[in-house]
């Protein structure tokens, strides 16, 4: 046990009984032990700069005047054990446990001499109380520090949810009967899913739906570069209609590559041309496929290829589709999978091909239209990329 506590020692003007005769003997000398006057425990108490272990007071005058400073002493150190010795009446002894009072010193210990175990066990436990409140200070502090820390955080993922915002589409790109939209609900504030389409000519939508590994911040900056180099895509192909998808996919791959992050991309990116009714696309190992939707039936698209980020050399072929004059292309990450009810994951995508068959396509409620239930918590990103044509009007 570190430096023993100071034991106060309070006596009144009233005789010692057989009790307090043996307390006195117990702490005469006992280094410990300082013997005060109620008046002079009062002002000690005023200025001690630490919580004394024990105060012994004596029945009568003194427990009546110190009764009052009870609260005070028992706010400011909860470890404090103030222990009654004396002869005592019932109403003393109830207004003594009332105001806080610790223990009685039982009249039986006055018969068996030199014990001193009694005040050892109080001292003892005074010390373990004494740690527990320093460990609790000391969580507190720790506490403090760390919804500070959190706070910090919490203001850095919500300038990074505006920074996403700003990354992706404000709002749909409609042209020719086509709308395309797109809805992505994070399981964080912030995403690792990206989504970008962009009118690159007249008559030709570039698309792109991509899905980084991981949670968190670290998928989210990986968004930036996927940004960075779409954008550049972008306008490369507005500028050469002979870059085809395959050559932007290879590109983005090569980019993640050379990045080194500790993240690999599964990623659908297309072009639709709207005079040729054609669609041209790359899967990079995308799950769930997207799903066309013409002429009364779902066509799963399920050409995939490596995801991205793993191998900096790998090519990537693209496919080509005609298309109806009406259709419906739906491109899910793999977070709406969570989302569903169902178990088996051949269910899963029975469900996802029936929906899409059903659905309008309209981005505003497909999430809620699809989960059926309440989708909160859920494990991963869910996003929706919507691509629906109409002829006769534009939407």
């Amino acid at each position: 046990m570190p430096e023993s506590p100071d034991i106060y020692l309070v006596c009144g003007e009233e005789p010692l009984c057989a009790v307090g005769a043996w307390v006195h003997r117990q702490l005469d000398a006992d280094p410990r032990v300082q013997r005060v006057s109620v008046d002079a425990l009062i002002r000690a108490f005023n200025t001690l700069p630490r919580s004394p272990a024990l105060v012994l007071i004596q029945t009568g005058a003194a427990l009546t005047q110190c009764l009052p400073q009870f609260p005070h002493w028992i706010h400011r150190w909860p470890s404090l054990q103030i222990l009654l010795f004396g002869a005592v009446s019932a109403p003393e002894l109830e207004a003594f446990y009332g105001q806080g009072g610790c223990d009685l010193v039982p009249p039986a210990l006055c018969n068996i001499e030199g014990v001193s175990r009694y005040w050892n066990t109080k001292l003892d436990y005074f010390e373990r109380q004494a740690e527990v409140g320093r460990q609790r200070k000391r969580a507190a502090r720790k506490l403090e520090a760390s919804e500070a820390s959190l706070q910090v955080v919490a203001q850095d993922q919500a300038l990074g949810v505006s920074v996403q915002k700003l990354l992706m589409p404000e709002a749909p790109l409609r042209v020719q009967g086509l709308t395309v939209a797109h809805h992505i609900r994070p399981s964080l504030m912030l995403t690792g899913d990206f989504i970008q389409y962009s009118l690159i000519r007249p008559d030709e939508v570039l698309f792109c739906l991509a899905d980084v590994s991981g949670h968190g911040t670290g998928s989210a900056l990986v968004t930036v570069l996927l940004n960075e180099q779409v954008e550049r895509l972008v306008l490369k192909a507005a500028g050469d209609p002979s870059f085809t998808v395959g050559r932007m996919m290879a590109q983005i791959n090569e980019a993640l590559c050379e990045a080194v992050f500790d993240h690999h991309v599964t990623c659908v990116l297309g072009m639709i041309n709207l005079t040729e009714n054609q669609l041209r696309y790359c899967s990079a190992g995308h799950f769930p496929h997207p799903l066309l939707v013409q002429n009364g039936s779902v066509q799963v698209l399920e050409a995939g290829e490596l995801p991205l980020g793993l191998l900096k050399s790998k090519e990537y072929d693209a496919v080509q589709l005609a298309l109806a004059l009406e259709f419906k292309l739906l491109i899910l990450s793999d977070g709406v999978l969570e989302g569903l009810q169902d178990d088996a994951l051949a269910d899963k995508e029975a469900m996802l091909t029936s929906f899409a068959l059903g659905d309008s396509g309209e981005v505003e409620g497909l999430l809620d239209r699809l989960f059926e239930v309440s989708d909160d918590g859920l494990a991963d990103d869910a996003s929706v990329l919507s691509l629906v044509r109409k002829v006769g009007y534009d939407r």
